[in-house]
């Protein structure tokens, strides 16, 4: 079995080695989270550094279903209980002259006294390279692996940007079931510009899922694509943007239909200094796809050709020295493991973070996604929403006390099927209280 996984991943990378160098991936970040109370640690003028960190919780919530599973009988009662965290993490950055690399690792682990167990909840690390091979010619390559991520954590957008090393969110927090999982990731970026004010870039991307019990409906997954993009620089500021990207995945009926998807869209990139430390960042597309899918059942009644609009955007808005407002959104098909079929999706994330005082920093996040299965859209939709507050309390420049609270909520109605295991509806509140670590283990 392992010798399988593992066989998987290098494949993955042999894969991406081997053909059209592709676009970084857009699944989010393993890093761990610093906040601004962790900035003294002098990394901003460090070429290499290594964080160690780690997050001691105590925990409830009131609704232990999503990570104990079958454990946990609703009828008893007993839906809610306290528990232990903890998630450790590393965070290696090397920045030398025209190489980056970026290396990360985040884990998940948690005790349950009331059911005297410790369960993994996930883990996810990430390694990737940036190279400026030459003055107009840039590659990029970056490889994730993931033990039991929270897969519909995915239907919330985040910035595109990726940097080496970034992965797939932990997010334990937004676990919906206890069943195991593996999933593996290759993307790649060849950049070349061709003036000073024109570029192109080429590249795709490669995912597997490996789910380790596999039912009719829940079978391992793949998904591949390939991107192309023209990028204009108008100004010093702003630049335009054409963008070709083709996308398949064996999504559907336990993996039976096919779906590709062929987007064209078009758009903007605009960054703006606000001062000699701040810059404003803003990003926005809209687009066409043709989706295409085979395999499907008679009985579904899947049409053979498709045609939707696409867009998405982001902004990252340094408010102040100490304060910052982020957000993203994105309408457009979305391959997410674990549901029964694609889904065309509408969503939304915003945050803010700041530091109340020296000592004190706090940041709000939220996100809502609602949308319809893309092949069956009458008969399947879904909601889903979160929302946290987190506070932090510094203590010294590597601890601080932190308080969390959250909210999840997910409503599938109709054919999308959730994770196998996992209820259709799930709304889950959560409060934690710990200590957080910095150690920084490496600057030179």
């Amino acid at each position: 079995m392992f010798a399988r996984r593992l066989s998987s991943f290098v494949a993955g990378a042999l894969l991406v080695a081997g053909c059209v160098p592709v676009a970084a991936q857009t699944t989010g970040s393993a890093r761990p989270f610093h906040g601004a109370l962790f900035g003294e640690h002098g990394s901003r003028t460090s070429t290499q550094k290594l964080d160690v960190l780690a997050l001691v919780l105590e925990a409830y919530d009131d609704n232990l279903f999503a990570t104990l599973g079958g454990n946990v009988d609703p009828r008893s009662g007993q839906v809610g209980g306290f528990y232990t965290m903890l998630q450790p993490g590393i965070d290696y950055r090397l920045t030398h002259r025209r190489v980056q690399v970026g290396i990360t690792g985040a884990s998940a682990l948690g005790y349950y006294p009331d059911f005297h167990e410790i369960k993994s909840i996930s883990h996810t690390a990430g390694a990737g390279l940036s190279v400026e091979a030459s003055r107009r010619t840039a590659i990029f390559l970056n490889q994730t692996a993931a033990y039991s991520p929270s897969y519909l954590f995915g239907l919330f957008p985040t910035n595109p940007e990726v940097s080496p090393g970034d992965s797939i969110p932990n997010a334990p927090n937004y676990a919906t079931t206890n069943l195991e999982s593996y999933s593996y990731g290759t993307a790649a970026t060849l950049s070349l510009a061709s003036s000073r004010r024109t570029s192109v870039s080429v590249g795709g991307n490669y995912r597997y899922t490996d789910f380790t019990h596999e039912t009719v409906v829940q079978r391992d997954q793949i998904t591949q694509g390939l991107d192309g993009l023209f990028s204009y620089q108008g100004t010093r500021n702003l630049a335009l943007r054409i963008g070709y990207h083709y996308l398949t995945g064996n999504l559907g009926s336990g993996g039976s239909i096919d779906t590709n998807e062929n987007r064209l869209e078009g758009g903007i990139t605009y960054s703006r200094p606000l001062s000699a430390t701040r810059r404003m960042n803003f990003s926005f597309n809209v687009g066409s796809s043709a989706v295409t899918s085979s395999g499907a059942p008679p009985e579904l009644q899947v049409p053979v050709r498709l045609y939707r609009a696409s867009a998405d955007g982001s902004l990252d808005y340094p408010l102040t020295i100490s304060w910052t407002a982020h957000g993203a959104f994105r309408r457009g098909l979305e391959f997410v493991p674990g549901l029964a079929q694609p889904v065309y999706a509408n969503g939304v994330t915003t945050g803010l973070d700041g530091l109340l005082s020296r000592r004190v920093e706090i940041g709000f996040t939220g996100g809502y996604s609602q949308g319809r299965a893309a092949l069956t859209p009458v008969a399947s939709q879904f909601d889903t929403y979160n929302g946290s507050v987190r506070l932090q309390y510094a203590l010294s420049n590597s601890t601080a006390i932190h308080v969390e609270y959250l909210y999840y909520f997910y409503d599938f109605l109709g054919d999308v099927l959730v994770i196998s295991g996992a209820p259709p509806r799930m709304e889950r509140n959560g409060v934690r209280v710990g200590v957080r670590l910095l150690v920084p283990a490496l600057r030179n």
